[in-house]
Formats: C-alpha cells, structure tokens, sequence
C-alpha cells in the first residue's frame, strides 16, 4: 500500500512497490530529477513555515505581554505590597510592557521579519505543489507514449530524453523564477494571474502547465498498448488519486497534531477562547460583589483585574485562531475533498481509457484550484491582536 500524498515516490519502500506493481510503465513513473528538487524544496518550505509561525507566535505573545501589563498592577500590589520598592517594580514592568508593545506592533502590524518568512513559505511550497502538478499532468497527457514505450528500449529512451528537455524547461521558466512567478498566483491586479484565475473560469484546459498537454492527453493508443496503458491507469489510481482521498481524509479527522489539522485548532482554540472568557466574567462577578457588600476592597480589585487579564488572554487566543484560520482551511480542504471524491468515482466508473484520463484532467484540475485557495487564504494571514 502506498503512502498518502507520495505520488512522487519519495520513498525506497515506495519504489520497490511501484516497480514490483506496474513493471512495464515503471519508467514513467520514477522521476529522480524532479524527486531530488521536491526533497529539497519541502524541506526549505517546511523550515521557512516553522520560522514564519514563530515570528508571528512571538508578536501575539508580545501584544498580549504589553496589554497584561496594567491590568496586573493590583494584583502585583496585592502580592508584594504598595511600598516605594513595589513601585520601582511595577516602573520597570511597565517599561518592559511598552517595549513588548512596540515589538509587537513591528513584527505583527508592520510584518517585519514575518510578512519576508512567510512569502518564502509560501514561494517554496508552491513550487512543491507544482512540482506534484507536474508529474502528474505529464504522466496523463503522455499516456500514449508511455504505452507505447513499454517494452520498446528505444522509444523509451525517448521518451525519458524528451521528458529531460520538458523538465527542465520547467526548471528555468517556473522554478528558478518562483519570486515573479508567485506573484500570478497571488495578485489579483496583476496581469498574469488573470491569466490564472479569468482565463482558468473560462476555459478547463488553462489549469495544464504546458497548454500543449491538453491536446496531447487525447491521443488514441494502438490496440496492441492498452494492457500497458490500463496498468499507467492504475498506477496513476493507486498513487495520485487514491493518496489525494487519503490526504485529504487526514486532514479533515477530528483529532491529530495541532499545527497541521484545522478541527484540532479549531477545536482547542475555540474551548481555550470559551473557557477564558467564562473564568474572566466569574472573576469580574466576584469583584462586583465585593465592591458591594464585602470588606475586602482590595481583594475585590485584584479579581477585577484577573478577570481583564482573563479577557486579554482570550482575545490573544481568539487572535492566534484568526491567524491559523482552521475554520477557512476545513472549507478549502472539504471543497476539495468534494472534488476528489467526484474524480475518483468518474475515475472507477470509466468505460474507456479517454474517459478515465478525462477523469484524471477533472482531477489535476481540483488540485490546481486547490492550491490557489491555499495561497490566497495564507497570504492574507496575519497574526496581530
């Protein structure tokens, strides 16, 4: 069984498997040009992710630092006492709570720092998601080919030397220019990404990285191919659609590790918010009823100020879910769940090879709108209170 999302085979275990399933179009399959990039560039989208969220971490952590600071002057009163040394200490406090604050107002108003990590992110994880695009769009819209050169050496020398050549113009047009090329995908006013997102509305073929794919996807194969071509079908059922329902299954279940499932953000963030703000208005009950009918006046000032310190604290919980958009990324990633699974049932249900790749292209192009929903919800996150 193969691993989910691991159409590119990054795995030895992987390999061995798809060479021992699909013998003959094993050779299309295997791209270690394009598995050597993907490796590089995950790992560098991955870094530049954690760096990003911690940047942003930190400027939540440091404006709800500065907002504490006030609030917490009786209770420190209460504690320490209300002597000249007390004072020198709530001085200082206060001085470190305007410095949070004007941190806070750089790195997460401003962006300084993260507004840099997060496109780099977010530029290296397209070219991922790409890359994925890639192989998988060649392997359909050549399958013609790649029948044909089962069992041929010659033809298949050929076809991996043209695939070389189409590779690497990828390389130069797309992946070393991602800083511009980022930008189609991004900026609405740009005339490139109309080029995206009017022309991909209008016409179905837009989403092929290579226009001249779409048309190559509808060549006929010689009777004499087709047992190769079916087990092409099945490869591309067992690696890529198969582990796009499985990814996508992951995402969506309702427990998992927090950084990476939107219902456990979603969830633990939402309680955490709820919680806070119940223990905040208990707190300010309290100090009402203490201002009214009990002794303890200071006592009664402490609670109030817990109960704000409680409020802040949820509103920077609240700011941090705002910031992670879980309930954005359950929409986008159940929207695109709806649209696999429609692809996979068109894909099972096919009478012809041209209708499994037609339900393959139906597919390619979920992944595509996918990747744009992506981009355009995380270039707009901000993590500011």
């Amino acid at each position: 069984m193969f691993r989910f999302n691991d159409e590119l085979l990054l795995s030895t275990v992987d390999r061995d498997l798809a060479a021992e399933a699909f013998p003959d179009v094993f050779f299309a399959l295997d791209d270690p040009a394009l598995r050597s990039d993907f490796k590089r560039l995950d790992t560098e989208a991955n870094k530049k992710k954690a760096h990003s969220r911690l940047i942003g971490q930190a400027a939540l952590v440091l404006a709800v630092a500065s907002l504490l600071t006030f609030p917490l002057e009786p209770v420190i009163s209460l504690l320490i006492g209300a002597d000249s040394e007390s004072s020198s200490m709530f001085r200082i406090f206060a001085l470190l709570g305007a410095l949070c604050g004007v941190l806070a107002i750089v790195f997460g108003n401003i962006g300084l720092g993260f507004g840099k990590a997060k496109r780099g992110w977010l530029r290296s994880r397209l070219a991922t998601e790409r890359l994925r695009q890639w192989h998988a769009q060649y392997i359909i819209a050549h399958a013609a080919d790649i029948a044909a050169a089962a069992g041929d050496q010659a033809r298949k020398v050929e076809f991996l030397a043209a695939r070389k050549i189409a590779y690497e113009r990828f390389r130069r047009g797309f992946l070393s220019q991602i800083a511009s090329e980022y930008s189609k995908y991004t900026q609405r006013n740009s005339a490139g990404h109309l080029s995206i997102y009017t022309i991909a509305d209008l016409d179905t073929k837009a989403f092929w990285i290579e226009p001249a794919w779409g048309a190559a996807i509808e060549r006929e194969t010689v009777a004499a191919n087709r047992q190769a071509l079916q087990q092409l079908l099945d490869a591309y059922a067992a690696t890529r659609i198969q582990g796009q329902v499985q990814y996508t299954n992951y995402i969506l279940s309702d427990h998992g590790r927090f950084w990476s499932h939107p219902a456990t953000q979603l969830r633990i963030l939402g309680n955490t918010s709820f919680m806070l703000v119940m223990l905040a208005f208990l707190a300010n009950l309290l100090a009402l009823a203490i201002a009214l009918w009990g002794p303890f006046e200071q006592a009664g000032t402490a609670l109030g100020s817990i109960g704000m310190t409680l409020a802040i604290l949820s509103v920077g919980s609240r700011a941090l879910q705002e910031a992670l958009h879980p309930h954005e990324e359950l929409q986008r990633m159940e929207r695109y769940a709806a649209k696999v699974g429609y692809a996979k049932r068109q894909f099972e249900t096919a009478g012809t090879p041209a209708d499994a790749l037609a339900a393959a292209v139906v597919l390619e192009r979920a992944s595509t709108d996918e990747m744009l929903d992506f981009l355009a919800i995380n270039e707009n996150a901000r993590f500011v209170l």
